[in-house]
């Protein structure tokens, strides 16, 4: 196959998945994408590879137990484990930089800004305004060219609007009412507008700025974390120290665990899950793709496909064999609130704990909290060095 077409299919591939998220249910999506990435089932890894000889599996819960284990599996037999019990990590490689600190305060200083309407300031480029207008042609309003009293956004330099309108702002004060006087390009769209001279009354309400993190700021935009502005910062320090130590604890078990076989039966069991996916994805595009075949949308030959399959497979195999060796290793069980922390750790909400059990069933959503189980223990028994 040549490089041109190879890219052409390419394209052809990443338009039709972009026309398949914006149909799919949002909770589908959501839950498909965030659960199979906690165990490392890359949903982008399924679209680069896509149908042979293996049977697809729709039942994500197939081939495990209702604990989330692997059926007749001990995966101690397949697995040599890390020493987990003695992990040792340097506070500096997981605690929050001053400067990451920063950059969340400015980002949601960046996101709240406050409105002076102080009529001194004049207006520069960049700035963000806030401003009314009234458009028209001849003396004679025109539809779309008003803001109704409404106000709306701008930033001067943006080439938002037509050549001149910004330009024209810049220099006035905040409160002021002017016009100006801007000219519609001959190609604009509208006939009525089309290279038609236009006066726009022009009222400047506010301009933008940045305002203080402070305590006003945080019981104003932060109250349900924070109360002051200390005691956010303590939160969110903390929160992405958790965080980070999660990381690197689920890197240091994929990293210095060995898994040193599969279980055929449930590599299989697997493969078809992967494949499933895909196939489900290909058949809700497959009207918009012409004759494009299903080997010609993965861009793969049916003999390179399957074996990507099965190196995919592998991967996916390999989180959930560690993870339960783990929980052999020390005796841990999943329970169902385990399964709901982590839906809520990943922002999925564990309100809808039942609507994902019936899409995925039990057992596989105990599978995708072992992760949690697991890395909730370890963490416990990290050493944290100075």
């Amino acid at each position: 196959m040549s490089n041109e077409k190879r890219e052409a299919q390419k394209r052809n591939r990443e338009n039709a998945i972009r026309k398949a998220k914006a149909v799919k249910s949002i909770k589908w999506i959501v839950i498909s994408l965030m659960i199979l990435a906690v165990l490392g089932i890359i949903g982008w890894a399924v679209a680069s590879s896509v149908v042979t000889n293996t049977k697809p599996v729709a039942d994500y819960s197939e081939g495990l137990n209702e604990d989330g284990t692997i059926k007749d599996v001990r995966a101690l037999d397949y697995v040599t484990l890390c020493d987990y019990k003695n992990i040792s990590v340097s506070r500096s490689e997981v605690e929050l930089s001053d400067e990451d600190m920063q950059a969340q305060i400015d980002k949601l200083l960046k996101a709240h800004p406050d409105y002076d309407t102080d009529t001194s300031i004049k207006i520069k480029d960049g700035d963000t305004i806030n401003l009314d207008y009234v458009g028209s042609i001849d003396g004679v309003e025109f539809q779309g060219g008003s803001t109704g009293g409404a106000g709306t956004l701008l930033t001067i330099g943006s080439h938002s609007y037509i050549d001149g309108f910004e330009d024209a702002i810049i220099g006035h004060n905040v409160g002021e009412n002017f016009d100006i006087h801007v000219t519609f390009p001959e190609d604009y769209g509208k006939d009525e507008l089309n290279g038609k001279e236009a006066v726009f009354n022009i009222t400047i309400n506010s301009v933008q700025k940045i305002g203080e993190f402070n305590d006003a700021f945080v019981k104003e935009y932060l109250s349900d974390v924070a109360s002051t502005k200390e005691e956010y910062i303590q939160y969110y320090k903390d929160t992405a120290l958790d965080q980070n130590l999660k990381v690197y604890i689920s890197d240091y078990i994929r990293n210095y665990s060995t898994v040193n076989d599969y279980p055929k039966d449930y590599l299989k069991t697997v493969k078809g899950q992967i494949k499933n996916t895909a196939v489900e994805q290909y058949e809700s595009v497959k009207e918009s793709l012409g004759t494009m075949t299903f080997e010609d949308y993965v861009g793969q030959s049916k003999k390179e496909y399957e074996a990507s399959l099965t190196s995919n497979a592998m991967k996916t195999l390999d989180d959930n064999l560690k993870m339960q060796a783990i929980c052999e290793d020390a005796n841990l069980t999943v329970t169902e609130q385990d399964v709901k922390d982590m839906l809520d750790l990943y922002g999925l909400d564990s309100a809808y704990y039942s609507s994902y059990e019936a899409e995925y069933g039990k057992a596989y959503l105990y599978q995708t909290g072992m992760a949690y189980t697991v890395i909730q223990y370890v963490q416990s028994l990290v050493n944290i060095t100075d």
